[in-house]
């Protein structure tokens, strides 16, 4: 796992973040579907820079059993 503090990452790279999450949740709004909340917690992590994108995954498919 590859673990970053918020220091770490550039406030262009949050942004970046930011922007992916909220375009993630859209999409799976506009297909009906609704992030639980420990999900929504991982994302903000992943976005504020304290974790990168492979763990958001180990993460998400762990917790549907799929890891």
């Amino acid at each position: 796992m590859s673990v970053k503090t918020a220091s770490t990452i550039s406030a262009a790279e949050r942004e970046l973040r930011e922007r992916v999450v909220a375009d993630a949740a859209h999409s799976s709004a506009m297909e009906g579907l609704a992030a639980g909340a420990e999900y929504r917690a991982d994302a903000a992590a992943y976005a504020a820079g304290e974790f990168d994108v492979d763990e958001l995954g180990r993460r998400t498919r762990a917790r549907w059993g799929l890891a």
